[in-house]
């Protein structure tokens, strides 16, 4: 009886023991896959009808860039992305007050600890942005208010600077929300990246004659592709060799526009043009100097 006994509790320690070393094995990959890889990583995410942008620099610190129409949407793209036990977001940039690009950061708000708020302060309103007003007057995070000439220092030689809005902001313009909205230029050695918010024509003009160094790798095209941005002007400045649109599926605007489409084809060529709603999520990896897609 007590052999049998002894012979029992060895074969149920052997099988727990294979289980832990298991278990141990895919905590140590998953640490070796989610760990900082020394390289710049920007995901455009996909999140329907809106913006977001996930920056994850090479020494590992998280900038979320707008955060879309849907909250559920963005968790599960930032779940994708972000570790789990990693609650931490350094800084939250908001490009515009609209739902589109700002419903998902209020429950990241909630859900996450943000060190810092870059945010462009324009008259609007409506339920969510009072509602993003209220959290981050609450929060004690710091705060800053994006106007041009800022810059962004994100370790390792990788800088974010603020291009827009001007120092006296747009008035009067056909949509003054639209062209206050925050562009940011990331850059690191060779490769950089222009993310454009939902501007128009009128402050892309302005862009061009002030000349703060537009010239990208990487678009992210403005307003989802809309005929009011992303003029010829513009591109022949910028002259992107890869450009994204973040828009999505089957959209009542009609976005994006066919005649941005094909000016856009005719700068980076067909395969340099992507889309989130034929493409899902796309991340950029950068050393600095080569660049690499991943599509979802």
């Amino acid at each position: 009886m007590n052999g049998y006994i002894s012979k029992s509790r060895s074969r149920f320690s052997s099988k727990w023991l294979v289980l832990s070393l298991l278990a141990c094995s895919a905590v140590v990959w998953l640490l070796v896959f989610t760990l900082p890889d020394g390289k710049l990583h920007v995901s455009i995410l996909d999140v329907g009808q809106g913006d977001a942008i996930l920056v994850r620099t090479p020494s590992g610190q998280n900038v979320l860039i707008d955060g879309g129409p849907d909250p559920q949407k963005l968790n599960l793209e930032l779940g994708r992305r972000i570790p789990f036990w990693d609650r931490s977001i350094d800084l939250v940039i908001a490009t515009q007050p609209h739902a589109d690009h700002i419903a998902g950061l209020v429950e990241v708000l909630r859900r996450h600890e943000v060190q810092g708020i870059l945010w462009a302060d324009v008259g609007y309103e409506s339920s969510v942005y009072r509602e993003w007003l209220e959290l981050i007057e609450g929060a004690g995070i710091e705060q800053h208010i994006a106007r041009s000439g800022m810059e962004v220092d994100l370790g390792n030689g990788v800088k974010m600077k603020v291009l827009n809005p001007p120092r006296e902001i747009f008035h009067g313009t056909s949509s003054d929300v639209d062209n206050n909205g925050v562009v940011l230029r990331l850059f690191w050695n060779e490769i950089s990246f222009l993310f454009t918010a939902d501007i128009r024509e009128e402050a892309e003009l302005d862009l061009i004659l002030r000349r703060p160094g537009l010239r990208s790798t990487v678009l992210k095209v403005a307003h989802h592709g809309s005929v009011t941005s992303t003029s010829p002007q513009f591109l022949t400045i910028v002259k992107p060799e890869v450009a994204v649109i973040s828009v999505g599926v089957d959209n009542q605007f009609g976005h994006p526009d066919g005649g941005v489409v094909e000016r856009l084809v005719e700068v980076t060529g067909v395969d340099g043009l992507f889309r989130t709603d034929e493409d899902g999520t796309l991340e950029f990896i950068t050393d600095g100097k080569d660049l690499w897609v991943r599509e979802k």
